[in-house]
């Protein structure tokens, strides 16, 4: 048989090379997206980087230092302060080092990497500024002493501060931070308000009750005041504590005080509003689970719910306890408490139980032990310990960052 052969087709000169032009046109295609890719990407992790040193970094050295204005304020031996003066004197013994720039206020800076730098400033009022072109920025951001917009309260009770914090490149360092050619990169204010607590109760007293009828002192119980303190204060006319049973006594100079005003509001006690105590608090609890047993030396504990002390959850420890609700300390739990328990409700103390220091309940109060004794002993000196230690300046406010057009 013939093998039948298809017919050749002769070359085009057009056609040679096709293959090879399209290879590389593809083989360019994807070098250019993986290029484009690969640039666009590291764009955004540059961005991403100056934001964070822009915006960032400025936000956590503003923070810096209201931190440090706060401690500046807690430092000072005269309390309150009613005026925001750091200093710098590098000639006393020992140097005093507040700040850098005396004439603003607290002012900090320090090298981030190579010829980048972070600074803060946290302004004081100087109303006389001879720089008449900073004044009105310092009037926006001076620290002020707020006392008075916050309820009438005494001198350096409240502080609001403000400060700025900065991001810039240094390339001449003896030139200001924001002056050309050195630039700043990002600037950030943060502002948060700082209080004393007041830590006061009602009266000079072991225990401190609104109504003097509903105070039960019975068989082992006992209301310790002092030579300088009485047993119980209550308000004058509504009754009397009832003291009965065995070894039942309430002793103090007097050993009962009925008072013509009486102020056991958190206000009044505290110096600040149920919800300012609880941003104030170390430990805000609503739930008797998590109640700290004992409570960490010197902490203020806000508990809004009832709670019930039992030998499992004794009430130990030595600081200041404010509880929304009804308390029982129960019989058996061996109870040991130091500090300034305020109860906004009903108080039952059972034995073997003791607080030194001062109660201050809102509602009725019951004091009986039975084999042992209960016992509320008031302590002036523990009072004045807590007031030193928990009683300094305070966070009151979360953090805002307010812009600079705010006043």
């Amino acid at each position: 048989m013939r093998t039948v052969h298809p017919p050749t087709v002769p070359a085009r000169e057009g056609e040679r090379g096709v293959a090879l032009i399209m290879a590389i046109f593809f083989t360019l295609l994807v070098v250019g997206i993986t290029v484009t890719g690969s640039l666009l990407l590291r764009s955004h992790q540059a961005n991403t980087k100056v934001r964070f040193v822009a915006h960032g970094q400025a936000v956590q050295f503003a923070r810096s230092g209201l931190i440090e204005a706060l401690g500046w304020l807690r430092k000072q031996t005269a309390q309150p302060v009613t005026d925001f003066q750091p200093a710098l004197d590098t000639a006393a013994v020992p140097p005093v080092l507040d700040t850098i720039a005396p004439d603003l206020g607290i002012v900090r800076e320090f090298e981030i990497t190579d010829s980048i730098w972070g600074r803060y400033e946290v302004w004081k009022r100087w109303d006389a500024d001879p720089v008449t072109a900073r004044l009105p920025w310092r009037q926006m951001m001076q620290c002020e002493d707020i006392s008075d917009l916050r309820g009438n309260l005494s001198p350096g009770s409240v502080w609001r501060l403000r400060s700025i914090g900065y991001v810039f490149r240094q390339v001449d360092p003896s030139v200001p931070f924001d002056q050309p050619p050195n630039q700043v990169i990002g600037r950030e204010i943060a502002e948060i308000e700082a209080r004393r607590l007041a830590l006061q109760p009602p009266g000079q007293a072991a225990l401190c009750t609104r109504n003097g009828n509903g105070v039960l002192v019975s068989t082992r119980g006992r209301v310790l005041g002092g030579g300088a303190a009485a047993g119980v204060y209550y308000l004058n006319g509504t009754g009397s504590p009832t003291v009965s049973g065995t070894l039942a006594a309430i002793s103090g100079t007097p050993s009962q005080s009925a008072a013509t005003t009486y102020a056991d509001g958190f206000e009044s006690v505290f110096g600040v509003s149920q919800s300012e105590l609880a941003a104030m608090a170390d430990y805000y609890v609503t739930s008797a689970a998590d109640f700290p047993s004992p409570v960490p030396v010197d902490k203020l504990v806000l508990c809004n719910t009832a709670m019930t002390f039992t030998a499992a959850k004794p009430l130990k420890g030595t600081g200041v306890v404010a509880i929304v609700g009804n308390t029982v300390i129960g019989q058996g739990s061996y109870s040991a408490f130091s500090g300034l328990l305020y109860v906004q409700g009903n108080l039952v103390l059972r034995e073997p139980s003791e607080i030194q220091g001062a109660v201050v309940v809102t509602g009725s109060v019951t004091v009986q032990g039975a084999s042992d004794f209960t016992t509320i002993t008031y302590d002036d000196g523990i009072l004045n310990h807590l007031r030193q230690e928990l009683g300094t300046y305070r966070l009151s406010s979360a953090m805002l960052r307010p812009r600079a057009s705010d006043n």
